[in-house]
């Protein structure tokens, strides 16, 4: 009788993950390595490694006590009560992100564009550079997430259907 691949005199072969993985508590943002590919942060969080990213178990299951302790590499970055925390999301290379192009080339026309005609204009300018197959849509869908998350803070205003201009 031929047998199972994988299978030697009736045993089973298991291979075990000995390899320690560091990555971030999802939790509480300490830096753990986790022994085995799953341990248990200090925070209480059961966590795994799946495909080299530790990620955390989101129900933490009855066992999780029983499992190993995550070695704290470092510990979660301090945060100032009522401080916002913000990263600084401003461009290194001097070049203007597609929005930045986008309220300015509004400002200076003066009048409500659509999102063809205002990457035209961008790309004429050599405002703003694109390698993507549909940068007006691209361009056109920021606008509306900035004009919905900001509301009256945003910087553009829907003037009417597919066009925008600047908020004054």
């Amino acid at each position: 009788m031929a047998k199972k691949q994988g299978q030697k005199n009736g045993v089973k072969k298991v291979s075990k993950k000995t390899e320690k993985v560091r990555g971030i508590c999802r939790a509480c943002g300490r830096v753990v390595e986790l022994p085995n590919h799953k341990g248990r942060c200090e925070c209480g969080q059961g966590l795994i490694a799946r495909g080299g990213r530790v990620v955390r178990i989101k129900e933490t299951p009855h066992g999780c006590l029983e499992m190993d302790a995550a070695t704290t590499i470092s510990e979660p970055p301090v945060v100032v009560p009522g401080e916002p925390e913000k990263r600084s999301r401003k461009r290194t290379d001097g070049k203007l992100s597609g929005l930045d192009a986008a309220a300015q080339v509004l400002a200076d026309a003066g009048e409500p564009l659509d999102a063809k005609t205002t990457v035209e204009r961008m790309l004429a300018k050599g405002l703003w550079e694109t390698a993507g197959k549909t940068p007006p849509a691209t361009i056109y869908a920021a606008i509306i997430r900035e004009i919905a998350k900001k509301g009256d803070a945003s910087r553009f205003r829907k003037a009417e259907r597919g066009k925008f201009t600047v908020a004054k």
